[in-house]
């Protein structure tokens, strides 16, 4: 049985530390709380890359009478077509190297059987820029986890949706495991028409905990990673934008099939999608929409702009409601008798007509407390029509799919998307007094459906330039049950094994012992984190 409520459990808000060549490793998000110390601008350029990269020095040529040796020594020849100079150092290799440490500990469960992680990842690139116009980029991971079982073969993709049980990166059904993160060209038609063709990294909306109009990545990012480990998409992407209004426009040919059969994939299969991007004013509004075969039509609206002295934000997802799976439950049911129900057929699940608006938004303010330090307040909402509304029904959309045959949509297998109501605060200072290269934040989420929530401190060292020593700790606290406290009674432990044992003889002490551990509430979670860039 895929246990799928893992998700639940993973590690709180992290600051990222901004270094050398990372924004093309990860892509940038938009400036956030938890990017305290980092300015970085929302667009897709800032994220991936200038489209017009700046020219290098200009590649002398070497004099001479012979044709070939002038050849030779000049570089590539060029025709009549080309308007751009080469560049005298046209490739960059390097990249990012990610070690974990960390420790997950749970109410009521002694003290050494708490777990530990230390999965590692190392991304490396290779960004070519012949000359100005052209860009050529590659990115590939390699992660592995000594405490994990050392798989064989590789993996393609992440095995699940979520993160694993306690670390900050996904589990693979490999270990070590080897992935391609980025693989792109970049070009230009007459300085107007910007293509990037191949595997890349995107993300729509302007929120910085949830991301509920990101429609192209094919699930919603973990907020409580560092980074965006989520792999690129494979599209072709044309921007124009008209510089004198400050305005972009993109137009999206989706290459990754929702649906690939053994055959491969479609014409029919292929998508679209288009973005606008304006500014009017003090406000930046954004407009964009998707379209592909295998899922219906989803549309996004976002807009960010200066109120007085706070920055303020908000995005809204418009989705058909038949995307979603929701469950209608007896008014009894308790996680004790979950099981018996579902057998019952007591548990079922429907899917709605009509349009679900899903919406995030907040604001954040930034002052100083001393006349060279300053700190960053940021509140944010997000509403969830789709969500569970009590914990019971975080538990029913865990387990009744297993009953039900339903395929839930990413948006409701992903940490902090579940619920229906949710809050998230933060306080940041990039650089205390007399020791400026210290960031500190704290971080508060509260899932208001359960309620459950957590607190969690970061201090992040910057020492010898390129290396960054981040220690965090985390508290969870609220009601049993839901996302952030999610635990089972022994008695629905026992129930989940003999039914697998029921259907699959010899299983059921396999599941029982899976599940054991999930007898306890999460409590505290610690943990560092070393990055190095290369």
């Amino acid at each position: 049985m895929k246990l799928i409520f893992f998700a639940a459990l993973f590690p709180a808000l992290a600051l990222a530390q901004t270094r050398p060549s990372e924004d093309d490793m990860f892509g940038s998000d938009s400036p956030t709380v938890e990017d305290a110390g980092a300015t970085i601008s929302r667009d897709e350029s800032s994220m991936f890359g200038d489209d017009v990269p700046d020219a290098g020095d200009i590649a002398a040529t070497t004099p001479g009478d012979d044709r070939d040796v002038a050849q030779l020594s000049s570089g590539p020849v060029q025709s009549k077509f080309d308007t751009a100079e080469m560049v005298s150092d046209p490739l960059k290799i390097g990249g990012n190297l990610l070690m974990f440490g960390q420790g997950y500990f749970q109410e009521g469960r002694p003290f050494l059987e708490g777990s530990f992680s230390a999965p590692m990842i190392l991304d490396m690139y290779i960004d070519g820029r012949p000359n100005d116009r052209l860009r050529a980029y590659a990115v590939g991971r390699l992660q592995f986890d000594p405490t994990r079982p050392v798989g064989t073969g590789n993996s393609t993709g992440p095995a699940g949706t979520g993160g694993s049980l306690v670390g900050l990166t996904p589990a693979t059904s490999a270990n070590p495991s080897v992935f391609l993160d980025q693989l792109w060209l970049r070009f230009d038609i007459l300085r107007t028409v910007y293509l990037t063709i191949g595997r890349q990294k995107v993300r729509w909306g302007v929120s910085r905990i949830w991301y509920p109009t990101d429609f192209l990545n094919s699930q919603p990012r973990d907020a409580f990673n560092p980074f965006d480990v989520r792999l690129g998409v494979n599209m072709i992407k044309a921007h124009v934008p008209i510089e004198s209004l400050g305005w972009n426009f993109y137009a999206y040919g989706l290459l990754d099939a929702v649906n690939v059969t053994a055959s491969g994939v479609q014409l029919k299969q292929l998508g679209g999608a288009v973005r606008g991007e304006f500014v009017l004013g003090p406000a930046e509004i954004g407009l964009g929409g998707v379209w592909q075969d295998g899922r219906r039509p989803r549309y996004a609206v976002d807009v960010s702009t200066a109120l007085g002295p706070f920055d303020v934000y908000a995005e809204a997802a418009f989705r058909d409601a038949r995307d979603f799976v929701r469950y209608d439950y007896p008014t009894e049911l308790t996680p004790e008798n979950l099981v018996q129900n579902g057998i019952e057929g007591n548990i079922t699940s429907r899917r709605d007509e009509g349009v679900i608006v899903q919406v995030s938004g907040g604001a954040s303010f930034q002052f100083n407390y001393t006349d060279k330090n300053m700190a960053v307040i940021s509140a944010e909402y997000f509403y969830n029509p789709a969500g569970y509304e009590k914990p019971i029904g975080y538990l029913v959309q865990t387990f009744a799919p297993q009953f039900t045959a339903d395929q839930l949509d990413p948006i409701q297998r992903t940490p902090l998307y579940q619920g229906k109501h949710n809050v998230g605060l933060t306080i940041a200072a990039p650089g205390i007094p007399g020791a400026d290269w210290i960031t500190v934040s704290l971080s508060n989420v509260v899932i208001i459906s359960d309620p459950s929530a957590l607190t969690r401190l970061d201090v992040i060292f910057r020492v010898l330039n390129f290396l960054s020593v981040q220690a965090f700790g985390s508290v969870f606290y609220g009601q049993t049950g839901g996302q952030l406290r999610f635990n089972l009674p022994a008695k629905t432990i026992s129930d989940v094994a003999n039914l697998s044992e029921a259907f699959n003889p010899g299983s059921g002490d396999a599941i029982r012992s899976q599940l054991r551990p999930l007898l306890y509430p999460p409590i505290v979670q610690a943990g560092v984190l070393l990055r190095l860039s290369i």
